[in-house]
């Protein structure tokens, strides 16, 4: 029930922005993006024993207005648990050194998220976003087999699961060029347990000396780069987007400056481009293609 309840969720967000997608003024259509960086897990009441681990995700962004943006991730990310020698049971915090021979704790995230970009036509365009998604993980010895854990009765399990996350941030892209750009952000995911494996004789998750102390949420930091997809909207075809075009409604084929508004070099009515005789001396009375008259 829950699940149906979730996607119900997402499909309402979803439906009630898609009818925005005709007739827009885009920047752009389509963002993919690579980012790598570094993430630590957190919010634990007795077992902050992961080292900061290593994150690398693919980013998809589709813009359904000028400022929002419908994104979708896919991140893969590891940690190990940390030499604690020397720490006095302050747990791992931020460190990367690890112990010897340590256990191995892998992340996939799927996640999805609405972006407001402030500034979507500019260099740069700080960002926020937030959204919903699943977190699927598990533990592993240094031979690469499932680290196991009893359940109430005492039977042994593979630690793994899955459960709904909650995330939000935000971060600053600077386009390089036209179509390419770098990226910086951070990320707080909240691990909510919906959805959960960790259920009946398996319900051995806690804060408690004798439970399972799974951490609450991981924090991330990125870096990557964007390729941009798609064209600025151009209706009068003079290479300047109406965005940014003063003059709109400039006739196929004028020359036109910076601003989109036609060029007429020598003065006599017809814009450059259009205008057959370019170098007509002032004052002299010309036809529709800005040839003198006879």
């Amino acid at each position: 029930m829950r699940k149906i309840v979730w996607f119900g969720v997402f499909g309402m967000v979803f439906s009630s922005l898609t009818p925005s997608l005709q007739a827009q003024d885009y920047s752009r259509r389509f963002t993919l993006g690579l980012h790598g960086g570094f993430w630590k897990s957190g919010l634990t009441e007795h077992s902050d024993i992961y080292t900061v681990g290593r994150q690398g995700a693919l980013f998809f962004r589709y813009d359904l207005r000028e400022k929002i943006g419908l994104g979708f991730g896919l991140s893969y990310a590891k940690t190990w648990e940390a030499d604690l020698s020397g720490r006095w049971g302050a747990g791992a915090g931020f460190t990367f050194s690890k112990k010897d021979e340590p256990n191995q704790f892998a992340h996939t995230w799927l996640d999805l998220s609405l972006f407001y970009c402030f500034r979507p036509w500019e260099r740069l365009n700080p960002y926020i976003f937030g959204g919903m998604g699943m977190a699927f993980w598990n533990m592993k010895d240094k031979d690469g087999r499932f680290v196991q854990v009893l359940d109430r009765n005492q039977n042994p399990f593979d630690l793994k699961d899955q459960e709904l996350t909650l995330s939000g941030g935000g971060g600053l892209e600077y386009r390089v060029r036209e179509r390419w750009g770098v990226n910086l952000g951070a990320r707080l995911r909240i691990l909510t347990h919906i959805l959960t494996g960790f259920k009946g004789s398996k319900a051995i998750v806690g804060g408690g000396p004798n439970e399972l102390d799974l951490p609450k949420a991981t924090l991330e930091v990125f870096l990557g780069i964007h390729h941009y997809f798609g064209k600025l909207m151009d209706s009068d075809k003079d290479g300047v987007p109406d965005r940014v075009d003063f003059c709109a409604d400039t006739p196929f084929g004028a020359m036109v400056d910076e601003r989109g508004c036609p060029l007429d070099s020598d003065s006599d009515g017809i814009y450059d481009g259009l205008d057959k005789c370019p170098q007509t001396p002032p004052g002299t009375k010309v036809d529709v293609n800005g040839c003198p008259l006879r």
